[in-house]
């Protein structure tokens, strides 16, 4: 017998987990305790709760694993939920431990309970409170079981008094093997497949789905003849340099792709669990292979797969050997391409004393990091000139997805750097986002981490100020008085500097790439318009 504590820590120990992300509260001392007398789960304290849970839905995006969070009960358990519901949107598995109020207390008007249940539910595949030392064993195995199968969120409360008490449960050695296995239907593949051998001018969108299989993929659109158009989350997965590369879809998009979409005669989808249909002809034909049917998106002209992409590709593969590739299309599709290049050096065009452009930062960090960087993004403004300037050979994008909280880039890549501690990590954050999550850069000094941290400072909400003045308003609130980021950096240890032009802005990046320590760069940014930006139209608003 040992105390559930104990068991919990010796539990997740022989699951492999090595990470705990967590603020300390009165409910987990008894865990908190059992965790100091060991050395294998290294416990990260963070700053907030919510950056706890950022940090673990970072380290499931890049690992597939589940990862895990904890805080104490009432403001520890709420301040979490931002967090998991990025991992929620994003489907990658979390396990979040929470302290509760005592088994007495439960239900009652005690300070700090609140039902933690009710809480979680809208963004779990499993929550449970547990209020009785034998319990732990199976609640525990079946949170991990279930976070991990079903890609998502489990939650498990326990009672502050539960943490003290003695425990029969037996440690299970391995969580049951996650299967991946869906059942392709051949017919659904060979109409299909029917479709692509008539298909005279193809594209294909690979998304993060594809990630895994993107040597396929890659492969498949080329003896297809198509076009490669890549999502933020495939970014990196095939070379922005690839001639049949035509950059993204979306606001974040290049002029190439719609200039494409345009002339198309079907759009095929691998992995793409997102994509906005404003930007896709309204008639083009679309086939979508997705292995969770619930990705499939409702289009009255969309043909769906549902099944692996390394079931479907294989047999395409073999089809499309009877079938006579488009030159003519390939050939056009290598000039959209040339543009797509052509674009991004047009709209970086600077001369060296004048202000940053973003584009023109992204641009320049792209040519300046490691193939296999982990880039760490904010949302703002910045993601999306990211998607259009930053070309990519192999780096891996690690952003809040469908959430799209502000405040991710801090604490992901904080997670990045201890999950991959040899990889190269950038992390990207605007003004506004940074100082949602401002402290977090101590926690990264604590942590012994070493990173580049570049702020893209317009003293603006810069994606908030454009969408209104797109929508007819003035913009409103969007305005930010910023601190000192460098003295902030330098009063927490970092080492910082100011760019404020151009002709500074290589140089700056190289020497902090070069440093191997927890670098901040404060970028003195263009404000946001919207000639800059290039908004696109998309296709429906046009018709």
């Amino acid at each position: 017998m040992r105390k559930v504590a104990s068991f919990i820590t010796e539990q997740l120990q022989a699951w492999g987990v090595t990470r705990i992300y967590g603020v300390t509260g009165d409910a987990l001392f008894a865990f908190l305790d059992s965790l100091s007398k060991q050395n294998s789960i290294h416990y990260v304290p963070c700053k907030h709760e919510a950056a706890a849970a950022l940090m673990a839905s970072a380290e499931a995006k890049l690992t597939g694993r589940p990862a895990v969070c904890i805080a104490t009960t009432g403001p520890g358990t709420v301040n979490l939920l931002n967090g998991l519901a990025d991992a929620w949107a994003d489907h990658v598995p979390v396990v979040a431990i929470t302290g509760q109020v005592e088994t007495y207390k439960m239900g009652g008007a005690y300070k700090q309970y609140v039902p933690q249940e009710d809480l979680m539910r809208p963004l779990c595949k499993y929550t449970t409170t547990v209020t009785h030392p034998k319990a732990i064993g199976s609640v525990l195995h079946k949170a991990f079981a279930t976070a991990a199968q079903q890609k998502g969120v489990a939650h498990v409360a326990i009672c502050k008094d539960v943490f003290e008490e003695m425990t029969t449960a037996e440690i299970t050695p391995e969580l049951p093997r996650v299967s991946q296995a869906v059942r392709p239907d051949r017919i659904e593949m060979e109409h299909a497949a029917q479709q692509l051998v008539q298909a005279k001018r193809p594209l294909v969108l690979v998304g993060a789905g594809g990630r895994a299989d993107a040597e396929s993929c890659r492969r498949f659109a080329e003896n297809l003849g198509a076009g490669i158009l890549l999502s933020l989350g495939a970014k990196g997965s095939i070379e922005d340099s690839h001639p049949l590369v035509l950059g993204g879809l979306g606001e974040g998009g290049s002029e190439a792709a719609l200039q494409a979409l345009a002339k198309a005669d079907l759009l095929v989808i691998l992995g793409a669990s997102w994509f906005p249909q404003s930007f896709v002809p309204k008639h083009l034909p679309i086939i979508q292979v997705d292995s969770h049917s619930e990705s499939i998106h409702a289009h009255p002209h969309l043909v769906s797969v549902t099944a692996n992409l390394d079931d479907v590709l294989p047999l395409w593969q073999r089809r499309l050997e009877m079938r006579t590739v488009e030159h003519a299309w390939e050939e056009q599709v290598e000039k959209w391409h040339a543009r797509f290049w052509e674009e991004t050096q047009s709209i970086t065009n600077q001369g060296g004393s004048e202000q940053i452009k973003p584009e023109t930062l992204l641009h320049t960090l792209g040519r300046l990091v490691k193939d296999d960087a982990i880039i760490a993004l904010d949302t703002g403004e910045h993601t999306l000139w990211f998607n259009r300037a930053f070309r990519t050979r192999a780096q891996t994008p690690l952003f809040s997805g469908k959430w799209r909280t502000m405040g991710f880039g801090l604490p992901a890549a904080i997670a990045a750097k201890l999950t991959h501690p040899k990889q190269q990590v950038v992390c990207i954050t605007g003004d506004g986002g940074l100082q949602i999550h401002l402290a977090e850069l101590m926690t990264a000094v604590e942590q012994h981490t070493d990173f580049l941290l570049i702020v893209v400072n317009n003293a603006s909400l810069g994606l908030e100020e454009v969408k209104m003045k797109q929508a007819g308003y003035r913009s409103f609130g969007t305005k930010l008085h910023n601190p000192d980021f460098v003295m902030w950096a330098q009063a927490c240890g970092v080492s910082g500097r100011h760019v404020r032009t151009v002709g500074d802005l290589s140089s700056a990046i190289s020497e902090a790439l070069s440093t191997n320590v927890l670098t901040l760069l404060d970028v003195t940014c263009t404000s946001p318009t919207l000639t800059e930006r290039k908004k696109q139209i998309p296709f429906q608003a046009q018709a």
